[in-house]
């Protein structure tokens, strides 16, 4: 797990996150010097996250239709830092503003994130993700949490780029020295992958709904700098790594974990309004949403391995839910104040209709044969001459005919066959029927 290869991009995604979510911190801070309260919340809630959303569509975008697509994501960090330096030296809140939008989209919240869950979903094996995600995530909070402990008038300021800039340089600096993320040739997607995309993205779409109903929302409101901003970093934190370590080992337990948290994160609605606790509830979902966080993660990052020209979508969980919770923030004052109860019950309903989608639906999706080939060359770790001899060998084709297609000996094709037995511990019929029936 702690390879030198993990490791590096591990710190890639702690130094990203550190700087989205610190810098997020200080611009709004800052402008609230100089705007309302309200001013700040659209520009940030509402602007800031479709920005990041619309930075991770682009990358989406330009990523199927460019070679070097690590060129412009250095240019893009650039002008996001271009774009933080700005946003101190101008006294003008529509310029702040916009430069803080703009760093939303081409930093690592936006554009930059695009690329940052690409690496992983393309460089870390599978049964690493989520430990590795986990532990970047929680990394960048817990350095959130360690500034918010520095004075006020240094994380809140225009001296806090003597921090940010130099985690800036030290990321352009990994990303072009240490890490690849392969050129993908266009392919053409089957209709049953098409039908599994489609429904995963409204499902996340529907989670990131109740997530933005309850925790973010509830946390957003209630809690402060000064009274516990800091220390929500901390329970997030801890509930990301537990999160992280569980769906590498488990993934159906993670599942039902995941759908019990919402029905905690929406019943809080509730028990802040019977006066409980702020910092407890806030503790307690803000644990909780570590479980969704991984979700909407490594549900879209795992795509790769099924198809590897949806590497580009890495990202699209985080781009859903900063779609839904920047659409929210226009109306969720008055659904939470006026409509609470309703809100709660409703949200736990569907909580428990998409778990069960889950759980029938991506069980029993049928795949296509390459889609199946391919998953099962990367669970039992078939090399790749033994993946294409897979490919032909659930045909039915003899190993004479393997042979003559794939330009090797019958002897080598043998040889092949018997590693593929010994390593799924299936014969040729069962192989047949798990990629004619799916996985």
């Amino acid at each position: 797990m702690l390879s030198k290869n993990n490791l590096k991009y591990i710190l890639i995604l702690a130094l990203g996150f550190f700087w989205c979510s610190s810098v997020y911190l200080t611009q709004e801070q800052y402008l609230l010097k100089y705007a309302n309260v309200d001013f700040v919340n659209i520009v940030e809630l509402l602007f800031g996250s479709l920005s990041m959303a619309l930075g991770i569509l682009i990358f989406g975008i330009l990523y199927r239709r460019i070679k070097n697509i690590k060129k412009y994501y250095i240019v893009s960090i650039i002008i996001a830092l271009i774009l933080s330096v700005i946003f101190f030296i101008t006294e003008s809140k529509t310029i702040m503003s916009i430069c803080l939008c703009l760093t939303c989209l081409f930093g690592t919240a936006g554009f930059g994130a695009g690329y940052h869950f690409s690496l992983l979903a393309s460089n870390i094996k599978k049964e690493y993700r989520g430990k590795a995600f986990a532990i970047g995530y929680g990394l960048g909070s817990v350095g959130t949490y360690l500034l918010i402990l520095l004075p006020e008038s240094f994380y809140s300021s225009m001296y806090s780029l003597a921090l940010y800039i130099p985690i800036i340089l030290l990321i352009l600096y990994l990303v072009s020295n240490y890490t690849t993320l392969t050129d993908i040739e266009k392919e053409h997607y089957s209709n049953s992958f098409k039908d599994m995309f489609i429904k995963l993205s409204i499902v996340v779409l529907a989670m990131s709904l109740l997530s933005a109903l309850s925790t973010d929302a509830i946390s957003v409101q209630t809690i402060n700098i000064s009274g516990g901003y800091g220390n929500t970093r901390l329970y997030y934190c801890i509930g990301l790594l537990i999160a992280g370590f569980l769906v590498d080992k488990s993934k159906k337990i993670f599942d039902i974990l995941t759908m019990v948290s919402f029905v905690f994160s929406l019943l809080a609605v509730i028990l802040l309004k019977d006066n409980y606790s702020i910092h407890l509830i806030a503790a307690l979902s803000y644990f909780f949403i570590g479980f969704f966080v991984l979700f909407r993660t490594i549900t879209f990052v795992n795509l790769i391995d099924t198809k590897e020209s949806i590497v580009f979508a890495s990202a699209y969980g985080l781009m859903y839910s900063r779609i839904m919770e920047g659409i929210l923030t226009l109306v969720e004052d008055k659904i939470l104040t006026n409509y609470t109860s309703l809100i709660v019950t409703i949200s736990i309903a569907l909580s428990v209709l998409i778990f069960l989608f889950l759980l029938l639906y991506f069980q029993n999706q049928k795949v296509t044969e390459n889609d199946t080939v391919k998953q099962l060359a990367i669970k039992y770790k078939l090399s790749t001459q033994e993946e294409k001899v897979l490919g032909h060998l659930i045909k039915g084709k003899s190993n004479q005919e393997i042979a003559d297609h794939l330009y090797i000996s019958p002897y080598t094709v043998k040889r092949h066959v018997s590693s593929i037995y010994k390593k799924t511990k299936m014969n040729k019929k069962e192989l047949i029927e798990k990629c004619y029936l799916g996985l």
